[in-house]
């Protein structure tokens, strides 16, 4: 090694000296190597004292081993002409240790031979302060639990390393019954603290393998991995009934309700949620302190027979609500049909004119919508195209045997009542009381 270094190395002019003088007066890091040689010639004080390497250990090194991670002969500038602008990289410490540093990467000429000059910043301090921050971006601040980033994060990693796997997963929506009245008696920090002590209930009730988040306001979701919707509800009972024997310290007693929903195959997370949140709606609007499951909801109404009228679409306005009881009539005359079903032309033709009475729903709404400041008209015209296009696709493929009546009407349920009617128009109620009022 000492012979390499002999001979690679140049005489260095009084210039030179000059030059890394100055070098060792900068704030940042400086090493020259040896473009021919791609061994380092020399390092400032920063350099030095960033790696804690000593001259006698770096000097003569090659630039691979010490200041850049890239394999010898795979060098980012010399090998592959990239250019190394600001760009974030790893230097090597004496310890082994990885530092996060800012580098500059740029060839010169000193004295007529041509050097690689390197230039960097050590940024541990500002990727320590950014890992907090991503800490708190996906940490509720009131109750410390994970919040709703964090959530879909979590979720998404679940989803797609199980992709081609059968998932069992279920969601539990849990919110407290009538916090606003909380808010209302004792102020918005009572509330707070209500919220604090109901975090620290649900936290504490969890098995190991299940994740609370706060989601947002009094809404809290638990995320109960390999469980399927019976256990959650068990869950779900037991924490009903824990919360309900609680004396909260300034509230005394409080109750909630719950909302569980099962992972379908191939479902997004918004869509998974969405039939969680209506669960919780349902629960709510049914009379509070009580657990409304997704599948327990399905099979009531196959048994039933029809998809009942839910007080979540009671809007206030008789001409919206007109409209949704005949958009719910006409989805229970298709529903109805599953049990004895028509001819494969009278299939076509309900389908066909469930089509059109969606469409003029649609233009009916949308003419509701521009009369008030409603927020979400745009996506929710969106949406509107959306399902009146995948509906006529459906008639398509029904007509030409790629699907059947079945599949038509499941996707109704799901999209057009659940999805659609009981979640995105109930968006809109708001807008239109105000308006009316």
């Amino acid at each position: 090694m000492e012979e390499e270094k002999s001979i690679n190395f140049r005489a260095f002019a009084k210039s030179f000296h000059q030059i890394t003088e100055l070098f060792d007066f900068l704030v940042c890091g400086v090493v020259l190597i040896d473009e021919d040689t791609r061994r380092i010639v020399y390092a400032n004080s920063v350099a030095k004292r960033l790696s804690l390497w000593e001259d006698a250990e770096i000097i003569g090194g090659l630039c691979h081993e010490f200041v850049c991670p890239a394999a010898i002969n795979h060098c980012p500038l010399l090998d592959y002409n990239q250019i190394i602008e600001f760009d974030e990289k790893i230097l090597t410490g004496k310890l082994g240790n990885h530092i996060p540093i800012l580098k500059r990467v740029k060839r010169i000429e000193i004295e007529n031979h041509a050097y690689i000059l390197e230039s960097f910043t050590d940024i541990r301090a500002q990727k320590d302060k950014q890992m907090k921050l991503e800490s708190l971006h996906e940490t509720d601040t009131l109750t410390g639990l994970p919040n709703r980033a964090s959530l879909e994060r979590m979720v998404e990693e679940v989803l797609l390393k199980e992709s081609n796997e059968e998932k069992i997963h279920t969601l539990i929506m849990v919110d407290l019954d009538l916090l606003k009245s909380v808010n209302d008696t004792y102020g918005h920090q009572a509330g707070d603290d209500v919220l604090r002590e109901f975090s620290v209930i649900l936290k504490d009730s969890m098995r190991k393998a299940d994740v609370v988040f706060r989601w947002g306001g009094d809404e809290f979701l638990i995320f109960a991995r390999n469980t399927d919707s019976a256990t959650a509800i068990q869950i779900a009972e037991r924490l009903r009934k824990s919360i309900a024997d609680m004396q909260f310290t300034l509230t005394g007693k409080l109750t909630a309700s719950f909302g569980v929903a099962q992972y379908r195959n191939g479902e997004s997370f918004e869509k998974w949620f969405r039939r969680t949140d209506f669960c919780l709606s349902k629960a709510k609007k049914d009379g509070r302190n009580r657990i409304e499951d997704w599948d327990k909801f399905v099979r009531y109404i196959w048994k039933l027979g029809t998809i009942p009228w839910v007080k979540i679409l009671e809007s206030g306005n008789t001409d919206l609500d007109d409209e949704h009881r005949l958009m719910l009539s006409q989805i229970n005359r298709l529903f109805g049909m599953l049990n004895h079903l028509p001819s494969s032309q009278t299939q076509l033709d309900m389908i066909s004119e469930f089509v059109l009475v969606y469409q003029k729903h649609m233009l009916n709404e949308e003419k509701l919508f521009q009369e008030t400041e409603f927020p979400l008209i745009r996506h929710h015209i969106n949406e509107h195209q959306r399902i009146h296009h995948e509906l006529s696709e459906l008639r398509s493929q029904l007509q030409n045997g790629t699907t059947d009546y079945f599949s038509i009407v499941d996707y109704v349920v799901r999209e057009v009542f659940v999805y659609h009617m009981t979640m995105e128009d109930t968006k809109f109620f708001p807008y239109l009381k105000t308006r009316e009022s």
